[in-house]
């Protein structure tokens, strides 16, 4: 083909948000491609695949593009302009635009199959960006082909898993001028159909990266993934740039990348991004962070207009500061709950004070459907009777004296389409668990004062440290109301009886240090802490490591002076100092004090396990569990 002499040959210069020298180079390499200026090439582009195969090749980028563009197109509709996502090898994958006479064109140009690239149509915006990797537009003669200098055009890069380009987002219209705003909406677009393209991995922990709190949730944030094991298998651009590492490499361990192990991390993870934490990286020191599960569906986010405070770790919305449930029975019950509350079955949860029921009830919430509704939490019986009623139900102005001004939803109300978590459901008044149990049964309630019914739908889960069985049998609870909310009962164990005592008092001290450097706990330290009984459980653990790292912070290290003294006391008790047992010796471990503990409570009481057990203050089955610990080894 043979360029027309009066022709220019080269793109005239602008200045505008693209390098005058991409311009060129994309002409030069139209020009190498042999093209002409005034070919009619355009509307002809070659057709190279069908809709079924281009969805078949394209699958991960059809699925992640779709709802980015429609939600674009609806922002851009104003000015018709036309939307398409373009492959690598500049096939056009899908096309979205009004079917308008203005658009007949830009429709014909974008039909899905059609290949667009520099070699095929010269020097457009999507063609360009395949080539330069980068964000680029072109208005009128800026275009190779003089057929194409009716339109201007705009596209952006998406880049893959990987980190390699897998195609451009375009927008292109006939009349409507490119803006800033038009830019960035298209790059906000394909940011936000990358991170799609996160949340399409299963069985990954997604950690949400950014300095800033309120980029959060949104396309402009950093993401990495990492396998179970905690090695990295991918993370966006922005992670790279984030963490001043540039292009990451998959197989990172975590613990390369943050100050934390991979192990506590996952005890911080969440279904949603509700509770952002502050992550030490050790390239680029602190940032903003959430830490969540990939979902089989797209991710929820926090609506902008709920505002997210930081929150250190240690500060996350439960009785301690975030889950760890390395203790096999914890996992088993966790994973018998949801599948039960995922079908809307009541769990009823019982354990003593302090064991974590709201953590584990809001895990079970946040790992519904019902994830992105409200979770309202009541406690039963730090509410005064008066109050309880209007608390649950609700009131109407003038209900009874002081009642709010134009009166209140009650707390089931507010849990419409939510989650409801009853605590110490064993001591809410019996002339109440009768009303509630009729709006269990009739999914609706009625304010206190009112007869207008209103209808709910909520999930619940109940919690008690109370046999709720012999209470209903003592006349102290409904049994019919025992028995609505008994869909599945879970025993959370006591601290003391957790398997995983150790990892979970690493985890709660990195909390509880994470506003400063780190500590250590010594040998003797941490072998006090593994053989106290723990009444409080978890929450007094919490509590003791708090304490304990504030009493410790110049020392670089907490020993058995930090430790408050009724936790020292007891561990004398069990260890045998006041039943004639050994104490333990300068340099033994745990374990070794343990066994000469435990020998010594079993001579003392002639080989009776059960003597033995309660002389030393543990169960027996611990007792028996620990005997074969000690065969084995």
């Amino acid at each position: 083909m043979h360029k027309s002499s009066n022709t220019p040959t080269t793109p005239p210069s602008r200045k505008r948000f693209v390098d005058s020298q991409v311009v060129a180079r994309s002409w030069q390499r139209s020009q190498n491609y042999g093209l002409c200026q005034r070919d009619s090439l355009l509307f002809d582009a070659p057709v190279v695949a069908s809709g079924a195969q281009i969805a078949e090749s394209n699958h991960l980028l059809l699925k992640c593009s779709t709802p980015e563009m429609e939600q674009l197109h609806v922002a851009l509709s104003p000015k018709d302009w036309v939307l398409a996502c373009i492959d690598l090898e500049g096939v056009v994958v899908s096309s979205l635009g009004r079917r308008s006479t203005d658009n007949r064109e830009l429709n014909q140009v974008f039909r899905v199959g059609a290949q667009i690239s520099e070699q095929n149509v010269g020097t457009t915006a999507p063609s360009c960006a395949l080539s330069e990797r980068d964000s680029v537009f072109f208005v009128g003669e800026e275009h190779y082909l003089e057929e194409a200098r009716r339109f201007s055009c705009l596209a952006t890069p998406i880049f893959g898993l990987d980190g390699g380009i897998v195609g451009v987002l375009d927008a292109s219209s006939k009349h409507g001028v490119p803006s800033v705003y038009t830019l960035d909406s298209l790059v906000f677009a394909a940011r936000a159909i990358e991170n799609r393209m996160f949340a399409q991995l299963g069985d990954v922990l997604l950690v949400h990266l950014h300095h800033r709190l309120d980029i959060l949730g949104t396309p402009l944030e950093g993401l990495l993934a990492f396998d179970p094991a905690g090695k990295l298998r991918c993370a966006n651009r922005i992670a790279g740039q984030l963490l001043k590492l540039g292009e990451i490499q998959s197989g990172l361990d975590f613990a390369e990348l943050f100050d934390v192990p991979f192990v506590h991390a996952t005890c911080y993870c969440r279904h949603d991004l509700s509770a952002p934490l502050r992550l030490r990286s050790h390239h680029s020191g602190e940032l903003h962070a959430c830490i969540t599960l990939s979902p089989d569906q797209k991710m929820t986010r926090v609506p902008r207009s709920t505002p997210m405070a930081a929150t250190t770790v240690e500060q996350l919305p439960s009785s301690e500061p975030g889950p760890c449930l390395q203790d096999s029975a914890l996992q088993d019950a966790l994973t018998r709950a949801r599948k039960a509350f995922s079908h809307d079955i009541p769990v009823l949860i019982n354990g003593e004070t302090g064991t974590g029921k709201e953590v584990f009830a809001r895990l079970l919430h946040e790992g519904s459907r019902r994830a992105g509704e409200a979770f309202v939490a009541i406690n039963c019986s730090s509410i005064p009777a008066s109050l309880i009623e209007s608390e649950l139900f609700g009131h109407v102005e003038g209900a009874f004296t002081g009642s709010r001004k134009g009166g209140a939803s009650g707390k089931i109300e507010q849990a419409h389409k939510g989650t409801l978590f009853l605590d110490e459901i064993g001591d809410m008044p019996l002339e109440l668990q009768g009303r509630l149990l009729r709006v269990l049964q009739e999914r609706s309630l009625s304010r206190l004062g009112s007869s207008q019914v209103i209808k709910v739908d909520c999930a619940l889960i109940c919690a008690t440290h109370r046999d709720l069985k012999q209470l209903s049998a003592n006349q102290g609870f409904r049994e019919d109301l025992y028995y609505r909310i008994n869909g599945l009962r879970v025993f959370l164990p006591a601290l003391r009886e957790r398997r995983d005592l150790e990892a979970l008092i690493q985890h709660l001290l990195y909390a509880a240090t994470t506003a400063h450097k780190p500590l250590s706990l010594s040998k003797a330290a941490l072998q006090a802490l593994l053989i106290y009984r723990w009444p409080g459980n978890v929450r007094q653990l919490n509590q003791t490591l708090r304490l304990a790292a504030a009493l410790a912070e110049s020392d670089g290290e907490i020993d058995l002076q930090h430790l408050p003294d009724d936790v020292l006391e007891d561990c004398e008790v069990q260890l045998g100092s006041t039943a004639g047992t050994p104490q333990p010796q300068a340099g033994d471990t745990l374990q070794v004090s343990e066994l000469r503990a435990i020998k010594a409570a079993v001579d003392a009481n002639g080989g009776n396990l059960s003597a033995a057990a309660r002389s030393l203050g543990i169960g027996r089955a611990t007792l028996y569990r620990k005997l074969k610990g000690m065969e084995e080894n």
